[in-house]
């Protein structure tokens, strides 16, 4: 999609602006490894213009220089310019490899800055092995996307249609949407469609993820929700689908709920009942094909009592709905949160 990245970025986040005037470009890509080896800082491959799809260009450094670029976020501006980092893969076959401690001064601050304020992003135990189990089974999700859903885990035996009806009666009218953590799911953007949303965001920690299942008019970001850096009520509605059980606990659950009560005027939380405490095929699902097959990392799963004693002792002000739907996957609860007045 050719939406004004430059635009978006300004404003939806808080960024610094760093008083340093490195390129006329409108975007600047910063490219660095796990090493904080810097790449390309000089080149032209760094600078795009407002509207450039980041997937896009990510496909095309991947290609062309052998790189496995495995995150992306904004920085900073440098005086006019968005500077948007690339993490990669520790990479041998990259020509033109800069050392940080050979930058040149034009760039010291800039690379100081990014190391003392991101050095902890995509570092987190939990996260990385979400990262490195996406990157390591991705074609094991390709085949439960492309086979096992459409062939034995079917729209209809997963009630699909009636899914989407109730999203439809909970999603308020608006014209901003994100899904914190879409992974292959597209619901809400069927949906916030259908409803004429202008602006829906689509989020993701695994690159991967967001490239399952491209779609037009949808703006894809690779943020750790856990790190806020999205101004006070970006949206008028989060979308929040099976990811608390990705939590490394209750204070991680918390903090998400905190980030989606800051973000959104609306939150729409969907999270699976814990599978273990069901028998037959939900049980049998969630071990052996998302736990053994797919990997899923997921482990702090939430019974219905300790989910609606969550978002109520978290949302007390607030105008709470619940519901409950059922399929061929297990019992899912869902949770409608509107601040008063909305």
């Amino acid at each position: 999609m050719k939406y004004n990245t430059y635009r978006f970025y300004k404003d939806k986040y808080n960024l610094k602006t760093l008083h340093l005037k490195l390129t006329d470009s409108k975007i600047m890509f910063l490219i660095y490894d796990e090493k904080y080896n810097y790449y390309y800082l000089d080149h032209s491959i760094t600078k795009e213009n407002a509207k450039v799809d980041i997937l896009d260009k990510i496909k095309e450094l991947n290609e062309h220089y052998h790189l496995e670029i495995t995150n992306f976020y904004p920085v900073c501006y440098c005086d006019k310019t968005l500077v948007i980092a690339l993490k990669t893969e520790i990479s041998t076959n990259v020509d033109d490899k800069i050392n940080s401690s050979e930058i040149t001064e034009k760039y010291q601050s800039l690379i100081s800055y990014h190391k003392n304020n991101y050095s902890t992003l995509f570092v987190s135990a939990n996260v990385k092995k979400e990262i490195s189990m996406s990157q390591k089974y991705i074609n094991r999700y390709r085949f439960h996307e492309r086979i096992l859903k459409r062939y034995i885990f079917t729209k209809e035996r997963r009630r699909k249609q009636e899914f989407h009806d109730l999203l439809y009666q909970l999603l308020p009218i608006g014209n901003s949407v994100i899904d914190v953590s879409c992974g292959d799911s597209s619901d809400i953007f069927v949906i916030a469609a259908k409803k004429k949303y202008k602006t829906i965001v689509g989020n993701d920690i695994c690159l991967n993820y967001l490239n399952l299942d491209r779609r037009k008019n949808i703006i894809y970001t690779n943020d750790d929700v856990e790190l806020n850096r999205i101004k006070k009520g970006s949206y008028d509605v989060s979308f929040c689908k099976n990811t608390l059980h990705h939590m490394n606990n209750i204070t991680n659950i918390n903090n998400m709920l905190d980030f989606l009560d800051t973000i959104s005027n609306t939150i729409i939380i969907v999270e699976i009942m814990n599978p273990k405490e069901y028998k037959g095929l939900p049980r049998f699902l969630n071990k052996y094909l998302y736990t053994k097959f797919l990997k899923d990392v997921g482990s702090c799963y939430l019974n219905e009592e300790q989910f609606t004693s969550l978002i109520n002792n978290k949302f007390k002000k607030n105008c709470i709905e619940y519901y409950t739907f059922t399929n061929i996957l297990g019992t899912y609860k869902i949770a409608k949160i509107k601040k008063e007045g909305e």
